[in-house]
């Protein structure tokens, strides 16, 4: 968390204050990161959400390394903390250290207070705007924030209005209503506001005249009357106000839910709407009923006429959705309207309910609903009466045409989910602090599947929690430990109604998800995993979306929690999910070996098992988007090919996921999956195979400074390439062996290797292998002091590339030169090579090579006295390091700090 005296604003220029001190918080489009940043405080924003809020269309050259430069920086303001999160940044500050979110809560408080108590919260709210938000940041993210701050601060000086006419504030209110009114010359709200304060000012004349001017420009431009709670205020001001037509007030809403925590961001949303239509959406279990009851208890008393409740029982599976034209006679008799007097068309019952709400402050709750067609009769008109639904559907129409605001409900976050079992068990209960994060990941974070297991163990007082954890382990029985034993209270039946209203065609698309390995999926590799075109599973994935069993977090992307994937596994059967798995494996194999032909021309190919093309890749940033978006799916079929015996895929997909794990030093996961990949490669018995992820296994055990297991194992690659008569590979085997004895600090041994790789490359006609070995050279040659030599293979290896054209090669070249430079102690010249080197891995997206670069081309600046050089190279080390997380990030920080 920030410290206690930060504070951050936006609403006005975006600044930070430790105290009385302004914070330094560098150029302006590293402010915008910020404030996109604050506006989400305490949420995952993903790192595309923020380069287009931040940039749009004019993206600077590698947006996310641009990004992550700027994240790397933000990090160093005072007591600021930004976390790496997949897909994208988290940042940890109090959201009431953020103005913007200070302005929210206080509107909040005063929604809650009474008058003589809300009058400080919603001054001190409005008297934190400092001007435009975000300083006239000009991109459509920020002019549609700015546009939606501007209603909301409208709506608070609204409130602000109301709360001071109750507290008889009438006669100082009078000028800025008049100015207002002018600005605002359509709000009847305002308008409303205008007529009581200049009536109860003792001008009722000039009220009078107001709401008559008012209601002939309404006639003449929008041919309306005015609103009927005006028309009501006119009659009262003609007749003396002393009577109020007597009007029945129903009190409809069940019991609040004695258990219920969070959802702060979805009750804010609802806080934010005054009248009109909400829509609540999320998956069965999800608490949809829950969060309605709580808040429209605790908001009650913003409905002074009243609050409406049915259950239309969408997705009930003991009795048919509710009839519009029936929960019209149960609202209406709630009403007051006799019997004899119910029309029988649903259309003038409808227009009857209508008429009786038109005017009053009420909530309608229209749960559970089926569709559109359901809920539309039942709507209130007009915008003093709020209507909120809830559906497992997205009920989309009612957000075009009804413009209704869409409120997904989420997956309880960790925190909540723990306030809910300490809630229902008690905090003793859980002093298992593993066993409980176990719990909640295990069941997805579903209030439903926890509600279930709190129902267990307070059955059974007597078992520990890593019970209940063992009983949920195993995916296969998973459901059928989260049953309670009637329907509504079991996860598998709850998830059971919205499948069963799927058509069947994305029934079983939603079944063959539930085999997907990864943790998300595009709508190309969907294809794939259902065997039609995509043109046919696009409308497929949109209707598991609209039934909020797939959720769309990034665009393009679909997702479901794990428990959601459990019922689909379990609904597939053993064939279709085989063959479904085995046509998305397929699809991630050839499609990663099209985008690491983009990445490593130089590296020989393999030879691909499945006869497939994969998706096209046009470019090297459209492959390094490709891998970047698919990493984890990539990593989760790669270990899913290991266990379930798909041997060939299991040694083929770390193949081609290594030289993206290796440009952005994700050593981790590369070591796994070729750990994982030499297993399958010798249960194969494939010669072939072993020599390739021996190859790649020692070069990265010799990066991560294994140097005697790196040699052993290029060592083995070497006998294996051999052994099949493949001379590429034997070179490149004696090139890593090279690199290998090199940091083993036996130069001499690493030349012999080199020489022999530049042996079999030029025999064999490989001009970019070749131009490495050189390189490589020149490097030993420059470790055992012959310079001359160094500088010689060196420049030879760069003229070997005007003809390759390769840009790894000849950034590889460039940083080999650069060291030889240094090592001869020419740093003056070791900076060009080394700026050039940068600037190529830079344009690569080699993010690792490039923070080594960068590391070293510092070094040179240092030796050359250009200390404000070497600390911009240092520095754009240190923020490489650090978005890669890597431990070299440690020793560039010493540089900075110690080195004058």
């Amino acid at each position: 968390m920030v410290g206690e005296g930060t504070r951050f604003a936006v609403l006005g220029a975006i600044e930070a204050r430790a105290g009385d001190q302004p914070l330094e918080l560098g150029p302006a489009m590293q402010r915008r990161v910020l404030a996109v940043l604050l506006v989400h405080v305490g949420q995952v924003v993903p790192s595309e959400q923020i380069i287009d809020s931040v940039w749009h269309q004019d993206l600077p050259h590698r947006a996310r390394n641009t990004l992550h430069t700027y994240v790397a920086r933000l990090r160093r303001v005072e007591g600021l903390t930004i976390e790496r999160r997949p897909g994208g940044y988290l940042l940890d500050v109090a959201p009431e250290s953020v103005d913007l979110h200070r302005f929210r809560a206080l509107v909040r408080q005063a929604h809650e207070l009474s008058d003589d108590d809300a009058a400080g919260p919603i001054a001190e709210a409005l008297g934190l705007w400092r001007g435009e938000p975000f300083d006239g940041v000009g991109t459509p993210w920020f002019a549609a924030q700015r546009a939606a701050l501007a209603e909301e601060r409208f709506a608070a000086w609204l409130l602000r209005n109301d709360i001071a006419l109750r507290r008889g504030g009438h006669s100082a209110l009078v000028p800025e209503l008049v100015a207002a009114a002018a600005e605002h010359p359509r709000d009847e709200r305002l308008a409303g506001q205008l007529l009581l304060a200049l009536y109860r000012d003792g001008r009722q004349a000039e009220a009078l005249r107001y709401y008559e001017d008012l209601r002939v420009r309404l006639a003449e431009e929008l041919g309306t009357d005015p609103c009927p709670e005006l028309q009501h205020l006119h009659r009262q001001m003609l007749t003396g106000g002393e009577e109020i037509a007597r009007q029945t007030v129903p009190r409809q809403l069940p019991a609040p839910p004695p258990a219920f925590v969070g959802r702060e961001d979805e009750r804010a949303a609802l806080d934010g709407v005054a009248g009109g239509v909400v829509v609540i959406g999320g998956p069965g279990g999800v608490g949809k009923t829950s969060l309605i009851l709580r808040w429209a208890h605790d908001q009650a008393h913003h409905f002074p006429d009243g609050q409406l409740h049915v259950n239309l029982r969408g997705f009930d599976p003991s009795a048919p959705p509710a009839q519009a034209g029936v929960v019209l006679r149960g609202f209406l008799g709630a009403l007051g309207v006799l019997p004899e007097r119910m029309p029988d068309d649903l259309d003038a019952r409808s227009a009857l309910f209508r008429e009786r709400v038109a005017g009053r402050r009420m909530l309608v709750v229209l749960d559970n609903a089926l569709n559109e067609e359901q809920v539309r009769p039942l709507l209130p008109g007009g915008n003093t009466c709020l209507a909120v639904v809830s559906s497992r559907n997205r009920l989309t129409g009612l957000v075009v045409a009804e413009q209704a605001r869409p409120v997904t409900v989420p997956m309880l976050a960790v925190g909540e989910a723990i306030a809910l079992l300490t809630k229902r068990l008690g905090s003793a209960r859980l002093a298992d602090s593993e066993a409980l994060h176990d719990l909640i990941r295990l069941t997805a974070g579903l209030p439903l599947a926890l509600s279930v297991v709190a129902a267990r163990a307070l059955a059974h007082p007597g078992f520990p929690l890593r019970a209940l954890v063992k009983e949920l382990q195993d995916e296969r029985s998973r459901l059928d430990a989260l049953d309670a034993g009637e329907p509504a209270s079991s996860v598998r039946a709850v998830t059971s109604w919205s499948y069963h209203r799927l058509t069947s065609a994305a029934a079983r698309l939603f079944r063959l998800l539930g085999v997907h390995p990864g943790p998300d999926i595009d709508l190309t590799a969907a294809a794939a995993l259902a065997g039609v075109p995509a043109a046919e599973v696009r409308p497929l994935l949109a209707e598991l979306t609209r039934a909020h069993v797939l959720d769309e977090p990034v665009p393009g992307r679909f997702a479901s929690h794990d428990l959601l994937r459990a019922f689909a596994r379990d609904e597939a059967t053993p064939a279709e999910a085989r063959e479904a798995l085995g046509r998305v494996l397929d699809h991630y194999l050839c499609t990663g070996f099209a985008a690491e032909r983009r990445l490593s021309p130089h590296w020989p190919p393999i030879d691909l098992a499945p006869a497939c093309a994969g998706t096209p890749i046009g470019s090297y940033d459209e492959a390094i988007d490709w891998f970047t978006a698919e990493r984890a799916v990539l990593l989760a079929a790669a270990d899913l090919a290991a266990r379930e015996g798909w041997d060939v895929h299991a040694w083929q997909l770390p193949w081609v996921l290594s030289t993206y794990l290796t440009r952005y030093g994700l050593w981790d996961d590369r070591a796994a999956t070729q750990r994982a990949a030499l297993a399958a490669a010798r249960r194969l018995g494939d010669h072939a195979a072993l020599a390739e992820v021996l190859l790649l296994l020692g070069r990265g055990h010799s990066v991560l400074g294994d140097q005697p297991r790196a040699i052993e194992e290029l060592t083995e690659a070497l006998g294996s390439c051999r052994a099949i008569a493949n001379p590429i590979g034997e070179g490149i085997a004696h090139f890593s062996l090279s690199v290998a004895h090199a940091r083993d600090q036996n130069a001499a041994a690493a030349l012999e290797h080199a020489r022999q790789a530049l042996t079999l490359f030029r025999a064999n006609g490989n001009r970019a292998w070749e131009a490495f070995s050189l390189s490589a050279s020149g490097w030993f040659h420059a470790l055992l002091g012959e310079y001359d030599v160094a500088v010689a293979d060196s420049h030879a290896a760069l003229r070997l590339l005007d003809d390759v054209g390769d840009r790894d090669c000849e950034a590889h070249s460039q940083r080999a030169l650069g060291f030889v430079w240094q090592q001869r102690g020419d740093h003056a010249a070791a900076v060009g090579h080394l700026e050039r080197a940068w600037a190529l891995f830079r344009e690569l997206g080699d993010s690792y090579s490039e923070a080594v670069t960068a590391d070293q081309s510092g070094d040179a600046y240092h030796a050359i006295g250009q200390v404000s050089a070497a600390r911009e190279a240092w520095r754009r080390a240190e923020a490489l390091f650090d978005a890669l997380e890597l431990p070299e990030v440690h020793a560039v920080r010493e540089k900075i700090l110690q080195r004058p």
